[in-house]
């Protein structure tokens, strides 16, 4: 009997094989879904840096307005630029998950007659959450331009978006398997995400955490995105730059145990049609 190690690396190379040979059509599939989501309305793709504005204003609303937050150097533009750039990430994670998680449960009735492998159904529905998040680093790109922040550390950002792109993929697989079983765990789903949203230092630098609780903040991995993306586009940062490296292992790692765990649930996910 293989042991745990033997099957992963297996599996992990059946997926990077699969991938390989299919990313022209995850590719085709991405740019599909993208436009899927907001055919039909009159603003379509517009929606979606709408929704980021509209998240940023309420957030820069409690922050300066109600609770007329300062720190350090920062005046209100320079604020809003910092919310902005932790926003990003939680943005394009919950989008991923939401819309991913339910994937697989709703094409059941055309997984068993595709060609297409199982493996890539959710991971289409990160890509095409992640394509979308461009437009919203694009506005924040053009928001840095006027500002001290522009900087080579811009230079940053593929990094940032790889770090989330395979940290969504390993919540992903787990999440959208599981799902297939047990429904409630899109419920779930939503109060999680709106939890992390309080949990993590989108409207608050790291330093402001006291002592005692800055555990809670190091134990949520929303924590080393929104540092990474601040970095990249505003050059700001608290944690040490060998975070990232140290996160994106695990995130590979955990991935390739979610592929497994994917893959060798999806046999018996026919049944639940």
């Amino acid at each position: 009997m293989l042991q745990l190690p033997q099957i992963v690396r297996a599996d992990t190379s059946g997926i990077l094989r699969d991938l390989r040979r299919s990313w022209r059509v995850l590719w085709a599939l991405t740019v599909i879904e993208s436009q899927r989501k907001y055919a039909g309305s009159v603003l379509g793709m517009l929606w979606y840096p709408m929704y980021a504005a509209l998240l940023l204003a309420s957030y820069c609303f409690v922050y300066l307005v109600v609770l007329k937050m300062k720190y350090r150097e920062f005046g209100s533009y320079d604020y809003v630029l910092f919310v902005f750039a932790g926003l990003i990430p939680y943005l394009g994670l919950s989008e991923a998950v939401m819309t991913s998680a339910a994937s697989v449960r709703q094409s059941l009735g055309i997984i068993k007659n595709a060609v297409f492998p199982i493996e890539f159904v959710p991971l289409k529905f990160v890509c095409a959450a992640l394509f979308g998040l461009l437009s919203s680093l694009a506005i924040l790109g053009v928001m840095v331009l006027p500002t001290r922040y522009l900087g080579w550390h811009l230079l940053y950002l593929p990094v940032a978006v790889v770090m989330l792109l395979i940290f969504c993929v390993m919540v992903s697989w787990v999440l959208s398997g599981v799902a297939v079983f047990l429904p409630d765990v899109l419920q779930i789903i939503n109060v999680a995400l709106l939890l992390l949203m309080f949990l993590s230092p989108v409207g608050y630098p790291l330093d402001l955490v006291p002592a005692g609780a800055r555990v809670l903040i190091y134990l949520n991995p929303l924590t080393y995105l929104i540092e990474a993306f601040r970095f990249a586009m505003v050059g700001i940062r608290f944690l040490p730059l060998w975070v990232d490296p140290v996160f994106t292992a695990v995130c590979c790692a955990g991935a390739s145990l979610t592929g497994t765990f994917f893959r060798r649930l999806s046999p018996i996910f026919a049944d639940y049609e």
